[in-house]
């Protein structure tokens, strides 16, 4: 099998990898044992120990070479090992919605046949912050490098920090005034931006003259790639003492556990059923909205249904979603996986191996042609958080009943309303206050969000349902719904 992978091209092995999943409902095709575990349970999770703590040790010192308040104080920065066909194996702490954004970046280059043109060669560094392909909005940057062992291409690293400013239609980090992809800011769509491990010149004048705060940027993408090159030094000194076979074997046993892993905390804490809930959330017109398309009233609906299989399967569908609209609230497929990542490691697997086994756990449907897949690249996907963090709610609040008639009940969580700092990434002082000078760029605000009253009424009835009818009449109900 091995001298086989080797002969194949990148799109081949990607194409070999999903034709397997496909057909037999397990990564790489196992099914059965996992056979380097068995062998060795003690040498498997001190491999998986060693490449998950080479990561967080690139995050933790790469951090202190940035400058940017959002990066080096708040740690808003992440950075992921992937296979040569873009699967994660491991992520380190961090910004988790970030495990499968750029796992679509490097599989968009690999169909797009990135390998024949521009190359894919040691040393190169590619970048991308394009919310329509591989990431959640422009102000997150991913900076992925391939890395190469006796000349073949043996995995990436991927690092990405969320920037002050990315050079949009107004100052900050969420770009609420935009209608379009054109006034979203600084795109970068998967570009190779340096060969021989240096940035192109043209890149750094580019990236420099982009955004209303090229210091921070610049150092933002030094940290980035001090961190990769760390990991790449790791990597390549992990398979010499480990053995090229046994990586290989490794890095697709791991990230099946890591699917296996999601089915059982699945069928631990939920209940087989159908759970749905919904949200709502409103754009008033406002005077400020200078482009004549956004001026409208606008109410989204932003409905949730979960369906668990007695398998344990987790599906996600979102099905009577409200139509994208000309504010950059609308959300791509991939930052839609992001606000799933958040969930599926906070509420589900946040004591388990975190990889792309999970998303390879869970069935999704984002509706065609509505805010959380528009299919439209010109759309703006600025702010897709706006609508998602709302949406979501109901998946918590969804999983949370679930939990409860499981009898976890300090799982549950009672979700939270978007009330979100839309300047977070900075703005302009107005000079208005004593002592502080006008037009001063600052970098950075809060970025907490506050919990809503809304929300925890919610809870509050389910709560109140479970203490009048028992958990067990709960349990009666919920497996009653599911088998219509």
């Amino acid at each position: 099998m091995g001298e086989v992978l080797e002969k194949l091209s990148l799109k081949e092995k990607l194409e070999l990898s999903e034709k397997l999943y496909r057909e037999t409902g397990a990564y790489y095709g196992l099914t059965g044992e996992l056979e380097l575990k068995k062998k060795d349970p003690f040498r498997w999770m001190q491999a998986y120990a060693k490449i998950r703590g080479a990561l967080v040790t690139a995050r933790e010192i790469a951090v202190h070479i940035s400058s940017s308040p959002i990066v080096r104080s708040i740690g808003k920065l992440a950075f992921v090992l992937y296979t040569p066909e873009g699967d994660a194996i491991a992520h380190s702490t961090g910004i988790l919605v970030h495990v499968h954004t750029m796992s679509d970046d490097i599989k968009f280059m690999i169909r797009n046949d990135y390998e024949r043109n521009p190359g894919i060669r040691d040393g190169d560094i590619f970048t991308c912050n394009d919310p329509s392909i591989g990431n959640v909005h422009t102000t997150d940057v991913h900076t992925l490098i391939p890395i190469f062992y006796n000349g073949e291409l043996v995995a990436w690293a991927g690092g990405v920090t969320h920037e002050v400013d990315i050079g949009a239609v107004v100052p900050g980090h969420d770009i609420t005034a935009s209608t379009s992809r054109f006034e979203d800011g600084f795109y970068v769509t998967a570009e190779k931006t340096g060969e021989n491990d240096v940035p192109f010149a043209h890149w750094k004048i580019r990236s420099q003259r982009g955004t209303r705060a090229p210091l921070y940027f610049d150092l933002d993408e030094k940290c980035r790639i001090a961190g990769l090159y760390m990991i790449k030094r790791f990597l390549l000194k992990f398979i010499e003492e480990e053995g090229i076979d046994f990586y290989w074997k490794f890095i697709r046993e791991v990230i099946e556990q890591g699917r296996r892993d999601l089915i059982l905390r699945v069928k631990e804490r939920l209940v087989p059923g159908r759970y749905r809930a919904v949200s709502f959330s409103d754009t008033p017109f406002s005077q400020e909205a200078w482009q004549p398309i956004a001026r409208i009233d606008h109410l989204a609906h932003l409905p949730v249904e979960i369906q668990i299989s007695p398998e344990g399967t987790l599906r996600l569908g979102m099905d009577g979603a409200s139509a994208p609209v000309p504010f950059p609230w609308n959300c791509g497929e991939t930052p839609m996986q992001g606000g799933l990542w958040v969930q599926l490691t906070q509420l589900l697997v946040h004591n388990a191996i975190v990889n792309d086994g999970s998303y390879y756990a869970v069935e999704y449907e984002f509706p065609p042609n509505t805010w959380c897949n528009p299919q439209n690249p010109q759309f703006s996907y600025q702010c897709p958080w706006y609508y998602l963090i709302p949406s979501f709610t109901g998946m918590q609040r969804c999983l949370s009943r679930g939990f409860i008639a499981r009898g976890f009940w300090e799982e549950v969580v009672s979700g939270y309303g978007m009330t979100g700092d839309p300047v977070q990434g900075g703005g302009l002082l107005s000079g208005k206050v004593f002592g502080e000078p006008e037009d001063f760029y600052w970098p950075v605000a809060t970025l907490k969000l506050a919990a809503q009253v809304w929300e925890l009424q919610q809870l509050k009835m389910d709560l109140i349902m479970v203490m009048r009818c028992g958990i067990p009449r709960v349990i009666w109900g919920m497996r009653k719904i599911g088998s219509r």
